[in-house]
């Protein structure tokens, strides 16, 4: 993306599609976009209607998540109503569905070109939406992502590499390896657990 502005980016989904729509906005993220996620944006306490319709005025794409239950929702009709308002008058901002299974769009959106998101692929879904045109370059954008963010990675026998827990989000230095033996079938196994919530996640080596 380079040196101009990051590119905003309101994510509009049903709470059904949750999970793949925040490995979505951690993606996004990470390639340098600013996105409006509900879960980053609205704070206890805050109106939530006042907060989405903040991120609705100040989006360069709304990315529709698109499903069967994003079909079924109020929420998500009114915010692309809201959003195609203002694609009317503001032809330079982008509306972008990405399709998760068969469900039609809505008429208005039919001849808008879509992403394919069935694979629920985020990386590939967040490169295509930023317009990034190759794998390199998004990794390209990640890698500077990873330099400025001042993560601590670190890297865990049968575990992988965490930067945070992935149930609490506890930082990197809460994290402990562990190892063992089964005796009986004399199979080694490794992995990492969290020492504020005790998630755990492992394998044999």
């Amino acid at each position: 993306m380079g040196d101009k502005e990051p590119c905003r980016v309101f994510l509009s989904y049903n709470a059904h599609d949750k999970d793949y729509v925040k490995s979505l906005a951690a993606a996004l993220s990470m390639a340098g976009a600013h996105v409006w996620f509900d879960d980053w944006k609205i704070r206890p306490g805050d109106s939530i209607p006042g907060a989405i319709d903040e991120g609705l005025r100040n989006f360069d794409i709304f990315a529709l998540v698109w499903s069967e239950a994003a079909s079924r929702s109020q929420w998500v009709k009114r915010e692309m109503e809201s959003a195609v308002s203002r694609w009317i008058e503001t032809p330079e901002i982008r509306l972008v569905p990405a399709i998760l299974d068969a469900t039609p769009l809505p008429a208005i959106l039919r001849p808008i070109k879509y992403i394919n998101g069935s694979d629920h692929n985020s990386p590939r879904v967040a490169r295509e939406l930023l317009g990034i045109e190759s794998e390199a370059a998004f990794r390209l954008a990640v890698q500077r992502f990873i330099e400025s963010a001042g993560l601590e990675f670190r890297e865990f026998w049968g575990a992988g590499v965490y930067v945070a827990c992935p149930r609490c989000g506890a930082s990197s230095d809460q994290l402990e390896g562990w190892s063992g033996t089964d005796e009986e079938r004399d199979d080694r196994y490794a992995g990492a657990y969290c020492k504020v919530c005790d998630w755990s996640e492992g394998s044999e080596l």
